[in-house]
């Protein structure tokens, strides 16, 4: 059963991916986003719908899920997920652009963002925003 679960939730990642991309700003925000990105870090948001960052301040690494809530991981020494964070830019912005302000902050401003950032465990996050499984 779990590997189809796994299956059904990568299903709807990349078809939550397209979808999205059918708006001119969700299409602009994600190239504005790949632009952005380094090589590897596009092949991971192609391959799997997130990409790591290395915090600016403390080297901690982050892995950012596509979306704009709860979508980003605080990884531990193992690479496993050790909290969760959800922080956005205010306003309703494509999530290509969200998740392009979420990589800068993460780099540039990581001792702000970690002190305004709502974060939780891995195992209390709502089963809605939950696809990392």
């Amino acid at each position: 059963m779990s590997g189809l679960v796994q299956r059904l939730r990568d299903l709807y990642r990349g078809w939550s991916l397209e979808i999205l991309a059918n708006g001119e700003a969700h299409r602009e925000g994600l190239r504005l986003l790949k632009e952005n990105l380094t090589p590897r870090q596009r092949d991971e948001l192609e391959v799997f719908n997130y990409f790591d960052v290395v915090g600016g301040v403390t080297g901690t690494p982050y892995r950012i899920h596509f979306g704009d809530r709860m979508n980003i991981d605080q990884l531990d020494a193992r690479g496993k997920c050790s909290r969760v964070l959800c922080f956005v830019p205010e306003g309703q912005l494509p999530v290509g652009d969200t998740m392009l302000a979420q990589k800068l902050a993460l780099e540039l401003f990581e001792t702000e963002v970690l002190e305004k950032a709502n974060r939780v465990l891995p195992w209390q996050v709502p089963a809605p925003f939950d696809l990392r499984h």
